[in-house]
């Protein structure tokens, strides 16, 4: 294989996971598919061979997870507190339904899309800067410095606020300062180093969903 055909296979597989919602970067191609495989069903090994060829031929932006594209801003949840607690929050997330609840209600923002991002920057309230900065969304975590540069809040109802708002101002409205789409995808172009976030984001709505036997398919 010469150098311009890898450019090519590269080019086209860009195409590809960023079609699919990914944040394609060639340093991350690896970890992007391994995070496909995982999700498809197959050994993770990050080689793009006959099998997840395959794979790739099946999956295409609408069933592969189509909620990484949905709005987050203005798609509200007909849900209550019983049903986030039952289904939704466990560890330290336990009992902060109404908090969510509120987040959604003031800022008209998603209650699981909310909740999913939670749930993944500080695996459930367990991470030491949520544990010690009540910081639930890795909220000025930067990279270079993440425990140091973090965001600290009173409790994790002031974070779950107090962010919300942020997140809508900057992200999800039009005129936002870092907007990018009103979706994971669009916030994934910014707020994290990650590629795979809005992704996973999406797919922890998309299992919730599921668990509580709830399928939104406005959007999709």
């Amino acid at each position: 294989m010469t150098s311009e055909d890898l450019d090519s296979d590269l080019e086209s597989y860009s195409d590809y996971f960023n079609f699919l919602g990914y944040k394609y970067i060639p340093n991350y191609h690896k970890i992007i598919v391994q995070d496909f495989q995982r999700h498809v069903g197959i050994k993770a090994d990050g080689i793009i061979g006959p099998i997840t060829k395959g794979r790739m031929e099946v999956f295409n932006k609408d069933n592969f997870c189509p909620e990484v594209f949905e709005p987050v801003l203005g798609n509200i949840e007909d849900l209550g507190c019983y049903e986030l607690e039952k289904y939704c929050l466990n560890q330290r997330l336990s009992g902060l339904s109404w908090a969510f609840m509120d987040a959604q209600n003031l800022n008209d923002v998603n209650v699981l899309h909310n909740i999913a991002h939670a749930i993944l920057e500080s695996a459930s309230g367990t991470s030491f800067i949520a544990r010690m900065k009540s910081n639930l969304y890795g909220f000025k975590a930067y990279d270079s410095s993440p425990y140091a540069s973090a965001g600290k809040f009173k409790d994790y109802p002031d974070c779950i606020n107090t962010w919300t708002k942020w997140m809508v101002e900057n992200y999800l409205e039009d005129d936002g300062k870092y907007y990018n789409g009103n979706s994971e995808q669009g916030i994934n172009v910014r707020y994290a180093t990650s590629p795979i976030a809005g992704i996973n984001k999406a797919f922890i709505v998309q299992n919730l969903r599921k668990k509580i036997g709830v399928k939104n398919d406005q959007f999709l």
